[in-house]
């Protein structure tokens, strides 16, 4: 809530500043000063003012994409007065644009009018931008635990459609840095939206590989700006899953479609393994559960013997205070035996299952935490850095199906190219 008070408080004194800030730039160009306080409608004028497209408008109302923006504008409008000097943009970036208020305030300043400009190279800025924060996103895959599904070297791209636009919480970031540059924490975490989702696409389904936030953060950081990791989705909400001898059960049946050879020496039960999910269970990664895996609107029974394996759920994805106190359950402060699921939960696998930082270890993953569905690898890349032609351009939706999409793409550069050479001939004749 403090979250969203600081939001609204942050608009507020930007349209105030920005009132401040243009009124004059309305009335000098003669247009009617109530103009200046009317929301979106004030902002189309201003582009026309400044000769810049309409479109650009829009472009203040879309998150992270606004701090992209903001800075052209303010150059715009102080090249608007004749009297600007190198000294006065100086200014104007050492206040963030603050400047531009005691420009406009000095009515003895004459304001020119402009040429229209070109925003070809602005436009394709932006465009790249929009397209890698909202819709496809690059990745790489750096350690080998979806082996032999995906390789270490294999480059994707992973839509953010699939499974819903996910819009960026964290406002003030470097463009295109994720959540650290040289050692150096790249974002500020004061000015967040609260989580938002965009309808989705696609509904997960059973072993879909998908790109999330880690979810057990040590450092704190904002949801959006935990580190991407990469694996298969085994378990929905509402399934019952246990792992019996390296074999996976959903609901009490063997799933055949994730299953690999088995090896040799699989971990026997009841053997503790270090680090397993949660820590006073006497599980393994060949011997895991049963566990229920919660969907929105259940109410959990909980129990002396559940309560540490939904802790993580209720404390940390949900924000509510747990308590046990004389072996009694306390949840925000209130002894409760059910407890009420906000959240959609999934359980995610490595295919390479004995070297693989999973659920096993870190437990379920919440919706919120969902990036995207991987939809091709675009470049494979060897450790000899050579490059491996036969994944270029594929992907693989499950343990049977590879599709190659190389040979389409060879097909459509050549026709490019034969068209191309065409047209070029035409015009030399």
């Amino acid at each position: 809530m403090l979250l969203n008070y600081n939001i609204l408080l942050f608009l507020i004194i930007i349209k105030i500043l920005y009132f401040i800030g243009t009124y004059n730039l309305y009335l000098k160009n003669g247009i009617n000063l109530f103009v200046a306080v009317i929301p979106i409608y004030n902002i189309i004028i201003l582009m026309k003012i400044l000769n810049r497209p309409i479109w650009w408008s829009i472009l203040l109302y879309i998150p992270i994409i606004f701090f992209f923006i903001y800075p052209i504008l303010c150059l715009d409008i102080i090249n608007l007065f004749e009297k600007c000097s190198k000294k006065d943009k100086m200014l104007l970036l050492i206040t963030l644009g603050g400047y531009i208020i005691y420009l406009n305030i000095n009515i003895n300043i004459n304001i020119i009018k402009k040429k229209k400009r070109s925003s070809s190279i602005f436009f394709s800025i932006i465009f790249t931008s929009i397209i890698n924060i909202y819709i496809i996103q690059p990745f790489v895959i750096h350690t080998p635990s979806m082996k032999d599904s995906l390789l270490v070297g294999d480059f994707l791209f992973v839509s953010k459609l699939h499974y819903g636009i996910r819009i960026p919480i964290t406002q003030l970031s470097i463009p295109l840095i994720h959540n650290n540059f040289l050692g150096i924490k790249s974002y500020i975490s004061y000015l967040r939206l609260p989580y938002i989702r965009l309808p989705c696409f696609k509904q997960i389904n059973h072993n879909d590989i998908i790109v999330f936030n880690f979810p057990n953060d040590l450092k704190k950081r904002p949801l959006d700006k935990k580190d991407y990791y990469l694996k298969r989705c085994i378990g929905l909400p509402g399934d019952i899953l246990s792992i019996k001898n390296g074999l996976i059960y959903i609901n009490g049946i063997l799933d055949n479609k994730v299953q690999k050879k088995i090896k040799k020496y699989i971990l026997p039960k009841n053997l503790k393994e270090y680090n397993i999910y949660p820590e006073n269970k006497l599980w393994n990664r060949d011997n895991y559960g049963p566990i229920y895996i919660p969907k929105k609107g259940d109410y959990l029974n909980l129990n002396l013997e559940n309560i540490s394996f939904y802790k993580d759920l209720i404390t940390k994805y949900e924000n509510s205070s747990l308590k046990i106190k004389k072996n009694k359950i306390f949840i925000n402060n209130k002894v409760q035996s059910k407890y009420l699921v906000n959240k959609n939960y999934y359980f995610m696998l490595g295919d390479n299952k004995n070297n693989s930082l999973d659920s096993r270890y870190w437990g379920l993953i919440p919706y919120d935490h969902i990036v995207g569905k991987p939809l091709f690898i675009w470049l494979s890349i060897s450790k000899n850095e050579l490059v491996r032609w036969n994944r270029c351009f594929t992907i693989i939706n499950s343990k049977t199906e590879k599709k190659y999409y190389i040979y389409h793409i060879m097909i459509i550069i050549i026709i490019y190219e034969i068209n191309y050479l065409c047209k070029r001939r035409r015009i030399s004749r």
